[in-house]
């Protein structure tokens, strides 16, 4: 019974982190589509380059790091203490309006018992953003020596989500 409720879980995780990256993937150009129309503008804020930075421990890719202006996805494994993989992103603000970060969103949220966690940094909340200038973020996935998880190899797919507001 615990088994089919693993694969019960994690499908609806699944389904759960796709439902967010297609929010994510067509909500964003709605925005710049209306911010556009309505006030002669353009809102158009995206990753233009993302690679990975740093590897440490066992680590591995499974996949290469795929991304576009409003996503990116990547495989990795993580199997022991002291695995880690940093992948480096550049944020553009290549529209004609001024910009700050409003929320930085990762999901689903790093849990305690997790084997994988996920940090951002380099990028906050407040910070600006002007028309024609970039920014950079760092993701990193690590393994948690804390976890209390009877599995000792970890996959978790995350999310991550950053809004911008007009400043």
């Amino acid at each position: 019974m615990k088994k089919k409720t693993k694969n019960h879980v994690f499908v609806f995780a699944v389904i759960v982190a796709f439902m967010v990256v297609c929010y994510a993937t067509f909500a964003q150009p709605l925005a710049y589509k209306l911010a556009t129309k309505t006030s002669g503008n353009e809102w158009h804020i995206g990753f233009t380059n993302a690679m990975r930075s740093e590897i440490s421990g066992n680590a591995k890719e499974l996949s290469p790091l795929v991304y576009s202006e409003t996503s990116a996805s990547f495989d990795i494994y993580l199997g022991s203490i002291g695995d880690a993989i940093t992948y480096d992103f550049t944020i553009k603000n290549m529209g004609t309006l001024d910009a700050k970060v409003e929320s930085i969103y990762l999901f689903p949220t790093n849990e305690t018992s997790d084997l994988v966690l996920f940090e951002v940094s380099d990028l906050n909340v407040g910070d600006e953003l002007r028309a024609g200038q970039s920014t950079n973020l760092k993701l990193k996935a690590y393994y948690n020596s804390a976890s209390d998880s009877k599995i000792k190899t970890g996959n978790k797919s995350v999310t991550l989500i950053v809004n911008y507001s007009q400043k």
